[in-house]
């Protein structure tokens, strides 16, 4: 990857995979978070995965969203 300064630079890659993003926290907190990203216009709620408890934990949830990056 090259990350430049000037107009004419881009980031250039060959392997363009999904990025991940994940939520972590309450049910409360990753569902909130989730509908605050689609205010903004960032995701569609439909694209998260639906909050799941995380193992050994007992209140935090996960919740992954994958997207394709944007076109340099």
């Amino acid at each position: 990857m090259f990350i430049g300064f000037d107009d004419l630079d881009r980031v250039i890659e060959d392997d363009r995979q999904p990025l991940q993003f994940y939520l972590l926290g309450t049910r409360k907190e990753v569902q909130a978070a989730i509908d605050q990203l689609h205010a903004l216009r960032f995701s569609d709620r439909v694209l998260w995965s639906r909050p799941v408890p995380v193992p050994g934990s007992d209140w935090k949830h996960v919740s992954l969203m994958e997207r394709d990056r944007s076109p340099s």
